[in-house]
């Protein structure tokens, strides 16, 4: 094997990854004044080489790890030596993008049915590998002991934050999984949702899935998020999968709908549509998702997308629900349009003149007509509704006849 800028070859012992110069023509004169910087950057330059290493360390001492595909295991291991040879000494928290990749490897983990104390073994031989192959390049570069001893420190502090993200990850899948599993937690969450599970049971139902049982949920209630939802697709897409997301919770497909309770809001800009109400203890989860199930209501009538709650859906919520009212101020003010022949025209120029805070201008502008013909229009309006638009109340209700139209287009 040749490294990057020297010209040395080294033969290599499999068993520790020792490498050793060969003898003969062309031997490098090791210098004295190499830094153990020196024995970073070859690590580095070699981690295809140093990854197999491992790979193959790890296969031989678990089977579990024999019946993955070598080429995907070399590029999960690189990535989780990654940060530890790029630590530079630096044993502070880990970087975001460095959580969710190894975050990552530990769910693929969970998933693989890998068991957390083999994930530890493999994580110790891939780091006993490592420590061996730098303290073998220090001694072939004449590097002081005590310089690679303050790398290898370094190597395992560093090593303590990359497993603990990966290990902690892994749990969560675990858990994940466990649910999943676990046909009961449906019948948890709906009894949660509709509050006909006692305080003392929720507690210890929540207890038993890994919830703070203290703690304030929101709830959701979601549809059209997808044709033949899966349950780990309903998870991912609230966000209850995300690693930084901070989310917990537990949600199921009740009756074909989505359901359940998260610790934070779901995701704005989620495919599909889901209504969440406000935050409330386990006990006092009803509330929250009446809330919830008017704002999915609301905005499924209004043609929405993503995740709302009734605070951002305003009066909406009021002109979905309350028909009764709806419709008769729909026939008081939109029925007697029938009678001109441009009744479309009107009833545009009517929305536009709202959207444009009752600016004739504006109007004209996003209508692209003259002010004249926005002012006839309004006024024609007043004429066969026999009302004024300069009256706040009446105002009001034709906002209100006109949003319902909208709806029901």
């Amino acid at each position: 094997m040749n490294f990057p800028g020297t010209n040395t070859w080294y033969s290599t012992d499999e068993a520790v990854g020792r490498l050793r110069p060969r003898s003969g023509v062309g031997a490098l004169q090791v210098s004295r004044r190499a830094t153990a910087d020196e024995v970073v950057s070859l690590l580095l330059s070699d981690q295809v080489a140093l990854a197999q290493r491992v790979r193959t360390a790890v296969q031989a001492e678990i089977p579990v790890y024999r019946e993955m595909a070598s080429e995907t295991l070399d590029l999960e291991i690189t990535r989780e030596l990654e940060p530890v040879l790029r630590c530079d000494g630096d044993t502070r928290a880990l970087t975001v993008d460095e959580q969710a990749t190894l975050g990552a490897v530990g769910e693929a983990r969970a998933r693989q049915g890998v068991p957390v104390g083999d994930l530890l073994r493999a994580w110790r031989l891939g780091i006993e590998t490592l420590v061996a192959h730098a303290r073998c390049l220090g001694k072939d570069r004449g590097i002081a002991e005590g310089q690679v001893l303050e790398f290898v420190q370094s190597v395992l502090a560093r090593s303590d934050l990359v497993i603990t993200t990966i290990t902690d990850a892994h749990r969560r899948a675990d858990r994940l999984e466990a649910r999943r599993e676990d046909d009961g937690h449906a019948d948890f969450v709906r009894g949660a949702l509709l509050g006909t599970i006692s305080r003392a049971e929720l507690r210890i139902q929540a207890e038993i899935y890994g919830l703070d049982p203290a703690a304030d949920y929101v709830a959701v209630r979601a549809r059209r998020l997808g044709a033949n939802l899966t349950q780990r697709e309903l998870e991912r897409t609230l966000g209850l999968g995300e690693l930084t997301s901070g989310r917990c919770g537990l949600c199921a497909l009740v009756n074909g709908n989505a359901a359940g309770f998260l610790s934070q809001l779901p995701p704005r800009d989620i495919e599909g549509i889901v209504g969440y109400g406000p935050p409330r203890p386990l006990d006092h989860l009803a509330e929250s998702y009446r809330s919830a199930a008017r704002a999915l209501v609301t905005a499924e009538a209004c043609g929405l997308q993503g995740a709302y709650d009734i605070a951002a859906l305003g009066l909406r919520s009021t002109v979905a629900l309350d028909l009764e009212v709806g419709e008769l101020l729909r026939r008081r003010y939109l029925d007697p349009l029938s009678l001109a022949s441009s009744a479309g025209e009107l009833i545009a120029t009517l929305r536009a003149y709202l959207a444009c805070g009752l600016h004739v201008e504006r109007t004209a502008t996003r209508l692209f007509v003259h002010q004249n013909t926005v002012r006839y229009r309004i006024a024609r309006f007043e004429e066969l509704t026999g009302t004024s638009l300069g009256d706040t109340e009446v105002l009001l209700e034709v906002w209100w006849a006109l949003e319902l139209s909208a709806m029901h287009l």
